[in-house]
C-alpha cells in the first residue's frame, strides 16, 4: 500500500485588487481540514481525481487541508502561514510518504511572496528529501515559475476553459504519480516560458481552432509515436500578477531525459509566441454590445453580455455598475444584470423583504475610479436568500454544491438585479433560478462573468459580446503600474522575439 499526501491550497491573485485576502475570506469560502476532505470528491473537482486513483490503487491517502477562495487581491503573510503551517505539520508528522500531490491555481500572490506555490513546493522538497516523487495540479491560468518546474517531477494543467476537466486533471497526475511510485516511469518536466505576459487566446478552449486545442491535437499525434512522451500542459499566463514568473508557459512530462525532448518543448514555445496576438471572442464598448442586443433577431434566447472587466472570477471587485446604468440609460426591457456586490444593499434587502421598495446606493463602492461611483436609486425587493444555496446543474463544477451568501433579487428602473454580499460571480442558471428568475426567458442577460458561464449559458443564448465597464479585469494592460513583470514582454513592448527572454526549464531537484 502506498502512502501518498495531498493537499489543496488554491488561489487566484489579481495584484492590482487594494484588497488583501484574509484567513477569514478563505474560511467562508471553502475550508476542510482532515478526514472531511473525503466528502469533497464529488462532481468535476480535484479530490473527484485523485480519490479515483487512490481507490483503485488501494493508496492510504493523507490529505491535511483543502481550500480556496474567490480570487482577489495578495493573501496576507498570516494567512498564507496558516494555511502552509497546516500542511507542513502533517508533512512532518503523518510521513513518511510515497508520493506528494499538491493541488494548486498557479496564479497566487502573497504580501511577502511572489512565488507562493514555488514556495510551497520548496519547503515540501525541504521536508521529504529529494527521492519522493512530486505532481502539481494547476489551473490553465497560473504562471508557472522555473523554480516550482526545478523542484517537482510532474506538473498537469486543465486542458478546457471553461474549466470542465478539473478532474480529469489530477486524475492525470495521480496516475503519472502511481506509475512513478511503482517504478514503471522516472518522470521528468520540461518547461519552456515566452516572453507573453497572456498567450493562447488566455486559455480559451471553446473551438476546435483556437490555440490550446489545435496544440493539443499535435501533441496526441507526436505521443502515437514516442511512448515517452506522458503529458503536456499549457498556460495562459495570469496578467495580473506582478511577478518575475508571469507569462504564458507549456509544461511537458516525458520519461527520463533526451535532446529530443528539447525540441519538443521548444516547438510548442514557438506556437505560443507565434499565436500571441490571436483571440477569439469580441471585445465592445458598451454601446455596441446593447446595439446587438437591440438587433432584430430570428433566433431565440437571451443575448448574453459578458462584463468581463468586473467578473470577481478574474479579481474584480465585482461592483462596478457602469453597465447597469447605461441598461436604465437605454430603456433596456427584460433584463437581467448581476451579480453586484454590495453588502449595504443585500442587508437593507434581507432586513425589508420581498415587496419592499428600499433606498440605495448601489454599487461602485471599492474603487470609484475604476467603473465609476455607485448608483443612488430605489428599488423594489422581489426575492431574498440567507444563503444563496443552489447546485451546479451545468457543465462547470457540475454536480457540486454551491453558496452565494446572502442575496437577492431586486428590480432597479426595469432592470432585474442580482445583489451578494461578497465578490462571486454567475457561471450556472440555477444562480438565477433560486431567486425564481428563469434566464431563458429574459432578452437580454448581462453576467459579471468571462469564461466559465459560457458553458451553461451559451447553449441558450442567441449571441455573445464581452463589454468593457471600466473594471480592473481589462486586457489593456498598459492601464497598471507593473514593476516586476521581466521586460521587453508582449503586449506591454513591441520587440522581436530574440530581444526577450525564453526560459527552459526541467525537473532538477535542486
Amino acid at each position: 500500500m502506498k502512502r501518498v499526501f495531498s493537499a489543496l491550497i488554491c488561489h487566484e491573485t489579481h495584484g492590482f485588487n487594494k484588497l488583501p485576502t484574509t484567513l477569514e475570506k478563505f474560511q467562508d469560502m471553502d475550508y476542510v481540514e482532515g478526514d472531511t476532505i473525503k466528502e469533497c470528491a464529488v462532481g468535476d473537482n480535484g479530490w473527484t481525481g485523485v480519490y479515483k486513483v487512490a481507490r483503485e490503487q488501494n493508496w492510504e491517502l493523507v490529505h491535511p487541508i483543502s481550500t480556496s477562495t474567490m480570487p482577489s487581491g495578495p493573501s496576507t503573510r498570516e494567512t498564507f502561514e496558516h494555511l502552509w503551517g497546516v500542511a507542513e505539520e502533517s508533512l512532518r508528522k503523518d510521513g513518511p510518504f510515497d508520493g506528494i500531490i499538491w493541488q494548486m491555481h498557479g496564479g497566487m500572490m502573497c504580501e511577502h511572496l511572489d512565488d507562493p506555490e514555488g514556495e510551497i513546493i520548496k519547503r515540501t522538497r525541504a521536508i521529504v528529501g529529494n527521492d519522493i516523487p512530486i505532481a502539481i495540479a494547476l489551473d490553465i491560468h497560473g504562471n508557472i515559475s522555473p523554480d516550482m518546474v526545478k523542484l517537482s517531477d510532474i506538473i498537469c494543467g486543465f486542458h478546457t476553459t471553461p474549466h470542465v476537466d478539473v478532474a480529469d486533471t489530477c486524475f492525470r497526475a495521480a496516475r503519472l504519480l502511481q506509475r512513478t511510485m511503482s517504478g514503471e516511469i522516472k518522470p521528468v518536466t520540461y518547461s519552456v516560458h515566452p516572453p507573453v505576459l497572456v498567450g493562447i487566446d488566455h486559455g480559451r478552449t471553446t473551438r476546435e481552432d483556437c490555440p490550446i486545442p489545435t496544440m493539443l491535437r499535435r501533441f496526441k499525434k507526436l505521443q502515437a509515436d514516442d511512448p515517452d512522451l506522458l503529458d503536456i500542459s499549457f498556460f495562459s499566463g495570469f496578467p495580473f500578477c506582478d511577478t518575475s514568473a508571469t507569462r504564458a508557459s507549456a509544461m511537458l512530462v516525458v520519461n527520463g531525459t533526451d535532446p529530443r525532448f528539447d525540441g519538443v518543448i521548444q516547438e510548442f514555445g514557438d506556437e505560443i509566441w507565434n499565436t500571441r496576438d490571436q483571440v477569439t471572442i469580441d471585445f465592445v464598448t458598451m454601446d455596441e454590445s446593447i446595439d446587438q442586443a437591440l438587433a432584430p433577431s430570428d433566433k431565440k434566447g437571451p443575448f448574453l453580455i459578458g462584463d468581463y472587466t468586473d467578473t470577481p472570477h478574474g479579481g474584480s471587485y465585482g461592483d462596478v455598475i457602469s453597465m447597469l446604468k447605461k441598461l436604465i440609460e437605454r430603456d433596456v426591457k427584460n433584463a437581467a444584470f448581476g451579480p453586484v456586490w454590495d453588502s449595504v444593499a443585500v442587508s437593507k434587502a434581507l432586513k425589508e423583504g420581498p415587496g419592499a421598495n428600499i433606498d440605495i446606493a448601489l454599487g461602485g463602492h471599492c474603487d470609484p475610479t475604476h467603473g465609476g461611483g455607485p448608483l443612488q436609486t430605489k428599488a423594489l425587493v422581489k426575492a431574498v436568500s440567507e444563503k444563496g444555496i443552489f447546485e451546479h446543474k451545468g457543465p462547470f463544477s457540475h454536480g457540486l454544491p454551491g453558496e452565494l451568501g446572502p442575496s437577492a433579487w431586486i428590480e432597479v428602473q426595469g432592470v432585474d438585479v442580482i445583489i451578494i454580499d461578497r465578490p462571486d460571480a454567475i457561471y450556472d442558471r440555477e444562480q438565477f433560478r433560486i431567486f425564481g428568475i428563469n434566464p431563458e426567458d429574459k432578452d437580454v442577460l448581462v453576467i459579471k462573468a468571462y469564461n466559465h458561464f459560457r458553458a451553461d449559458f451559451e447553449p441558450i443564448g442567441r449571441g455573445l459580446l464581452y463589454t468593457d465597464s471600466g473594471g480592473i479585469f481589462s486586457f489593456d494592460f498598459k492601464r497598471f503600474d507593473y514593476k516586476k513583470v521581466r521586460r521587453p514582454i508582449w503586449p506591454l513592448d513591441q520587440f522581436e522575439r530574440e530581444e526577450g527572454v525564453t526560459d527552459y526549464a526541467r525537473t532538477s531537484k535542486s
